[in-house]
């Protein structure tokens, strides 16, 4: 069984995400794709991979059943726009990971610093494509 995911910005940062998830995890699956641009190539790339989108942001996202079963966000979006997504996630119990440049929470390198932060609310993991866990280190979030 794999954790659901869900990621937050349709842009390159978001889909390349979406991407890794979907080729390289073998223990998450993309439960779902936010956007705000309706004609994004990130929201239509999900939509044809058979993953649930919305183009109505974070905001979008809390009717989604896809939303309600993912234990993981991945907040590709802006500094601005993290406040709020980040504001959503804990409200919803969601463990939200920082891909953007606002510097909330600790910065996490799973296989290197995990452990000493899993009490925190806010990850924030600045080099993600760096990270090769050699262990399933997402499913030692608390639920």
């Amino acid at each position: 069984m794999t954790v659901g995911a869900v990621v937050i910005g349709s842009g390159n940062i978001g889909t390349d995400m979406m991407f890794k998830i979907k080729r390289l995890s073998t223990g998450l699956h993309v439960a779902a794709m936010a956007g705000i641009d309706p004609d994004s190539d990130g929201l239509a790339r999900a939509k044809r991979l058979g993953v649930a989108t919305t183009a109505s942001g974070v905001d979008g996202l809390l009717d989604m059943p896809e939303f309600a079963e993912a234990r993981i966000v991945f907040d590709a979006t802006s500094a601005g726009a993290h406040r709020h997504n980040a504001a959503v996630a804990a409200a919803h119990g969601k463990l939200m990971v920082d891909l953007t440049p606002a510097a909330i929470g600790p910065y996490v390198v799973p296989p290197v610093n995990l452990d000493e932060h899993l009490g925190h609310r806010q990850r924030q993991h600045g080099h993600l494509r760096a990270a090769r866990p050699r262990s399933p280190w997402w499913q030692r979030f608390p639920a």
